[in-house]
């Protein structure tokens, strides 16, 4: 994902891109509510990930 390398902000195809999933179970975890689930923000209308948040989250979970 060389494009993102200084990308803060990342869409729902993006994030799942950057992670390896599908972008439908990114949806499906947030519809759904999912406490375990990448952290994301509601901008305008649109669902953005913050990169930062989101590795960190995912080094948390990879941790315990």
């Amino acid at each position: 994902m060389e494009k993102n390398k200084n990308k803060l902000w990342f869409s729902t195809k993006e994030i799942a891109d950057h992670f390896n999933l599908k972008p439908a179970t990114l949806r499906k975890h947030r519809s759904n509510k999912i406490d375990n689930s990448l952290p994301f923000h509601k901008v305008g209308g649109n669902v953005r990930y913050n990169i930062i948040e989101c590795e960190k989250f995912m080094d948390r979970q990879c941790h315990q």
